[in-house]
């Protein structure tokens, strides 16, 4: 079983990797390099996932009275960052790519820190010191942060090996492959962690989302989507009111609420067992449903509303499997290319026409000369 499990962790950080390394592979560096310097956004981002998500997560654990293992992963969850998954859905419906990258960047980095200390804070909040105690230890101790942390090493080394091959491989072939190869990755990664997400069962080993969703409650499923709905909604409303670009609030909103729940699923792996690990592991399983499609759902609404890159004309087929990242960085060249074209060739039809009129000019000139010295 623990080799098993070992080799599952590897297969999804070899997915993880690929993806994220797509996805940054995709941006152009200039692009990167100006997103990087787009302070406001960054901190809209940043302040969004790392004090609002939790913030509503203690909140909601607070205003329905969750139970431990269920109150404890669901702050677990909004406090862990997308990483990988929200750059796939930015590129998907073509939000800010770039800005998306540069978000999951800092929050991954960040996260190494406002992960625990959100933790600490917002658990010891909502229960009391004897209350959050699992198995004699406190929350905090009982988190396996190593797994975590290999997860976020994976994100940084993923991303810093993307842009580098975007400068070097500064092609659109490159891009193109990249990107592609990037979608493959983020499809599979999402077809491993659901396939393995069904394996166990009642035998003892990790519950399915069938015994894990059987017993919920409605006020359930309300307390852990409505972080995610919170989310998208401030997210919306706040680089709005601050200005920002329309595909900056989409890739925002999805920055804010798209959470990282392979965290949350291996933290209350190591936490709980038996009736509350059960409990726990409805959190994830719920939550990560949730945002998959309230986040679909909310870009398909907003590209039709000419929020994002693609054209809101254009068949969602095509703005699906096509990236305007890469097109706008291949189209601007020819665009110079023609604009030169033009005026180089308006520049020789002017001067043709000015030698046409100094031609002329000089005859008119010799036949009034004639004509005088004719008198």
């Amino acid at each position: 079983m623990a080799s098993q499990s070992i080799g599952a962790q590897v297969a999804i950080n070899i997915f993880l990797f690929l993806l994220v390394m797509g996805m940054a592979s995709t941006v152009d560096i200039k692009i990167m390099r100006q997103q990087l310097r787009n302070y406001k956004a960054i901190s809209i981002g940043l302040f969004c996932q790392f004090f609002l998500m939790p913030f509503f997560g203690y909140l909601v654990t607070i205003a329905f009275n969750l139970p431990v293992p269920v109150g404890v992963t669901l702050i677990i969850v909004v406090s862990s960052p997308g990483g990988s998954y929200s750059n796939w859905w930015c590129a998907l419906f073509n939000a800010d790519l770039g800005l998306s990258v540069s978000m999951t960047t800092a929050s991954t980095i960040l996260s190494l820190g406002f992960l625990p200390m959100n933790l600490f804070i917002y658990t010891y909040a909502a229960y009391n010191s004897k209350d959050s105690e699992v198995g004699g230890e406190s929350v905090i101790k009982s988190i396996n942060f190593g797994v975590i942390f290999i997860s976020i090493a994976v994100v940084i080394g993923a991303i810093a090996t993307g842009v580098f091959c975007s400068y070097k491989f500064d092609t659109p072939r490159w891009h193109k492959i990249a990107y592609i190869g990037g979608n493959f990755s983020g499809i599979a990664l999402i077809i491993f962690s659901t396939v393995l997400s069904f394996k166990g069962g009642s035998d003892g080993s990790e519950p399915t989302p069938q015994e894990t969703i059987t017993a919920t409650r409605p006020a359930d499923y309300v307390a852990i989507a409505l972080p995610c709905l919170l989310g998208l909604v401030v997210a919306t409303i706040l680089p709005t009111l601050l200005k920002l670009s329309k595909p900056e609030r989409l890739t925002t909103a999805v920055e804010c609420c798209y959470q990282n729940t392979g965290i949350a699923t291996s933290a209350a792996l190591s936490l709980f067992s038996g009736s509350d690990l059960q409990l726990a592991m409805r959190v994830p399983t719920i939550y990560g449903f949730v945002e998959a499609i309230s986040i679909a759902v909310y870009l398909l609404i907003f590209w039709k509303l000419g929020w994002s890159k693609a054209p809101k004309e254009e068949k969602i087929c095509t703005i699906i499997v096509k990236t305007y990242e890469v097109q706008d960085h291949n189209e601007d060249p020819e665009k110079d290319d023609e604009g030169e074209d033009e005026v180089g060739s308006n520049i020789e039809n002017n001067d043709e026409e000015l030698a046409a009129e100094s031609t002329g000019s000089n005859v008119e000139l010799s036949e009034q000369k004639a004509s005088t010295d004719a008198s």
